[in-house]
């Protein structure tokens, strides 16, 4: 637990997450066949899109935890400043809208995400996706450091590997980018094992479904801190792993943003601008992806790694001879 905050508080931390979550789901699902102002975030037409409702529902999400802690920072994706103040004990990472593409064509594969750092660490998270049983039309993943995953009531776990070599398996759903054959290589131990490779353009929703144990693994980015911090802490408390691609090309487990943590503008920043590429699953199978996936061209990763730090003490993954 981290020094000075006690089960009490977290738990009411991931109370106003799942609020926030809840009701910036509601108003994004309410929204979704409406007529909505649709704008490009960069010169690239049908790229990048944000909507009204994305601004929306980051209002509904800042005003919630804004009121009930006033002394945290907000850091949310559709932030309009460029101003930069030096980064706080606590920071809520905000994603509005995570797959913002689909929703604006009526997908329903999207989802609001709420997470809650301690200085750069996930320690709470709350992610509403839409849910066709719920009475509401959505639900919410939600867990707390040492509180575990929970939906609907329910503790979620990841899948465990039903293969002996803990290889990903036929029948069960995986997600990886859309360009993963021309970024990654598969080494020979891994072709044939992919499992039901989905793309469904939502990293919070593809990260936080291996947490409830829908997906037995993903690769999620390049995104954003408030794209992954939800789901690293519901992925972490269902039992799983994530790791992070370091700039030489391997996985290197994830330990947090900007470590070791200062509380200056640059760390901030850092938040603000990272970008980069996660991996989460059961641990044995993370094992086996994590020597048997490889990144094709390590020189490019710092075009990411420029944007953000990365931490150089993490565990590095070998391939074992086949």
């Amino acid at each position: 637990m981290p020094l000075g905050i006690d089960d009490v508080q977290l738990k009411e931390f991931e109370n106003v997450a799942v609020e926030a979550a809840s009701k910036a789901g509601s108003f994004v699902l309410e929204r979704i066949t409406s007529i909505m102002e649709i704008k490009s975030k960069t010169d690239r037409p049908g790229r990048d899109l944000v909507t009204d409702v994305d601004r929306d529902s980051q209002v509904i999400i800042s005003d919630i935890i804004t009121s009930r802690f006033p002394d945290h920072q907000f850091l949310g994706e559709e932030d309009q400043t460029e101003e930069v103040d030096p980064a706080a004990e606590f920071v809520w990472a905000v994603d509005p809208i995570d797959g913002t593409a689909n929703y604006v064509n009526g997908s329903m594969t999207h989802a609001v995400s709420v997470a809650l750092m301690h200085r750069g660490s996930p320690i709470v998270g709350a992610i509403w996706s839409p849910w066709p049983t719920s009475s509401d039309g959505g639900i919410v993943v939600h867990a707390r450091l040492n509180g575990g995953t929970k939906r609907d009531g329910e503790t979620m776990q990841v899948l465990e590997p039903s293969d002996e070599f803990n290889r990903p398996v036929s029948g069960r759903l995986s997600a990886l980018p859309g360009n993963a054959r021309s970024v990654f290589k598969f080494d020979n131990r891994m072709r044939g094992h992919a499992g039901d490779v989905r793309v469904t353009g939502s990293a919070a929703h593809e990260m936080s479904s291996v947490g409830t144990g829908l997906y037995q693994f993903a690769i999620g980015g390049v995104a954003a801190v408030w794209d992954f911090a939800a789901a690293v802490v519901i992925v972490q408390e269902a039992g799983g792993e994530v790791m992070i691609l370091a700039p030489d090309g391997s996985w290197r487990d994830f330990r947090g943003w900007s470590q070791p943590y200062t509380n200056t503008a640059e760390t901030f920043k850092h938040l603000r601008d990272w970008r980069g590429i996660m991996l989460a699953s059961h641990p044995k199978t993370m094992q086996f992806i994590a020597e048997n996936v490889r990144f094709r061209r390590p020189s490019q990763i710092g075009k990411l790694w420029r944007r953000g730090p990365w931490h150089p003490h993490r565990r590095r993954h070998r391939r074992h001879p086949a």
